[in-house]
């Protein structure tokens, strides 16, 4: 297998998610801005990534810099910067990213080789159709809080784009939903979002099953390892169905009003 520089593969990665959803980058000589010509929202679609700063300075530099871009392009307040490696030492940033109205977390890159699998009978890995997965979506977020169908005319055309890019995968059993995952195959490896087990069938193993299908899929697609990001909390889970950590790095977000 290649050796893969995980850091580059990270950021590539993530700027495929954000393209998906049909945003441009813009590159300056410390950040990479993602830009979206359809929505002002902040978050997915109009982020700043591979953020490189080394001290405080360096930070309210970037920071004026990309408020005054979102405010020329009538964007929402910038809410996310992907830090490029290294990762920030919490001690030294969180008192002063807190007093700026920012929180500081990290982001754990998880990866493992793609493999030959087959599922048990009773299981199928399939990609829905077009009309299925819209409907499904559809279901999906209404179920959510914060739908309003303003917003879901707005949004539905960006998440069949990216559906298109980041396939979802669905794993049935006996022909009922039990699991999904967003895939891309990125070069000679594949990215992962969103790996979710439906809520009646958790805590059956069935995680584990979808990942090792999905690590089939990879294998399929020529892709040599299958890439994620997931936080602290769920290591032991991506542990035990093959995936070890492989590169990570400081996310600072925008704290909320009810923060």
């Amino acid at each position: 297998m290649a050796t893969i520089n995980w850091e580059k593969a990270a950021l590539t990665s993530e700027i495929a998610y954000s393209k998906a959803l049909k945003s441009e980058p813009v590159e300056y000589p410390q950040f990479i801005h993602m830009v979206n010509p359809f929505v002002p929202w902040n978050g997915d679609f109009n982020r700043v990534l591979g953020v490189k700063m080394t001290n405080f300075q360096s930070f309210d530099d970037i920071i004026s810099q990309i408020e005054t871009i979102h405010r020329e392009k009538a964007l929402e307040r910038p809410g996310r910067f992907d830090i490029s490696p290294p990762v920030l030492e919490k001690n030294h940033w969180q008192e002063f990213l807190s007093q700026k109205g920012y929180q500081l977390s990290t982001a754990i890159f998880f990866c493992a080789p793609t493999v030959k699998y087959n599922l048990p009978p009773e299981y199928t890995l399939t990609i829905p159709s077009q009309d299925e997965y819209l409907d499904w979506f559809h279901r999906l977020v209404k179920s959510r809080g914060y739908y309003e169908e303003k917003w879901f005319q707005t949004i539905q055309p960006l998440q069949l784009n990216f559906s298109q890019v980041f396939r979802p995968y669905w794993l049935l059993k006996e022909r009922h939903l039990v699991g999904w995952v967003y895939c891309a195959n990125l070069s000679n490896f594949a990215r992962l979002f969103e790996v979710e087990i439906n809520e009646a069938y958790r805590g059956q193993g069935i995680g584990t099953l979808l990942l090792q299908a999905i690590k089939a899929e990879g294998y399929k697609m020529g892709a040599e390892y299958i890439l994620l990001q997931a936080g602290e909390h769920l290591r032991r889970f991506y542990e035990s169905a093959g995936f070890h950590e492989c590169t990570r790095n400081s996310v600072i977000w925008l704290k909320s009003k009810n923060a």
